[in-house]
């Protein structure tokens, strides 16, 4: 259901995702936030070449220092449920859901980490911004970005659920 008050305010291409847990392989997807949600999307309907030029803009504010956190031009909110009814695996994360939300400076980059309330559990997402890739034997980062997370962490703790 779209919600026309709701605004994407940032879409982070590149971004890789792992839960907490045993054996738990990280996957490669983009996150969408917005006002009142996280979206974390591996399976798209973008088309590989407006990811690529989006991926590649990002690239560039990275390396010029600056704002990553923001919109992509032409991702809409009915994108965004398109993408969500694509597949499962696609993950959104409604602000009211969340029990905590941290940035972790490591060795390496910049880890966001999410704690979500499931009812009866919860569950920790891990998300950072890939700066390299290594394609064999799988696609796996190889280098990460520093990321300021804070306009995104206070933006859920100021969200109205």
């Amino acid at each position: 259901m779209v919600d026309w008050d709701e605004q994407i305010k940032a879409h982070i291409f590149w971004i890789w995702g792992e839960q907490d847990g045993f054996l738990k392989r990280g996957k490669e997807g983009m996150l969408v936030i917005t006002d009142r949600r996280l979206a974390f999307i591996t399976q798209t309907e973008m088309t590989y070449r407006m990811h690529d030029t989006h991926s590649t803009r990002q690239f560039n504010r990275f390396k010029n220092s600056e704002n990553v956190f923001r919109p992509a031009e032409g991702y809409k909110l009915e994108h965004l449920e398109k993408d969500l009814d694509k597949s499962g695996d696609n993950l959104e994360i409604p602000y009211s859901q969340i029990m905590d939300v941290t940035s972790e400076d490591k060795r390496w980059g910049t880890l966001l980490k999410v704690k979500v309330n499931l009812g009866d559990r919860s569950k920790v997402y891990k998300f950072s911004i890939v700066k390299g890739w290594v394609k064999y034997p799988a696609k796996d980062p190889i280098e990460f970005q520093r990321m300021d997370w804070n306009p995104l962490i206070n933006l859920v703790k100021t969200a109205t659920p």
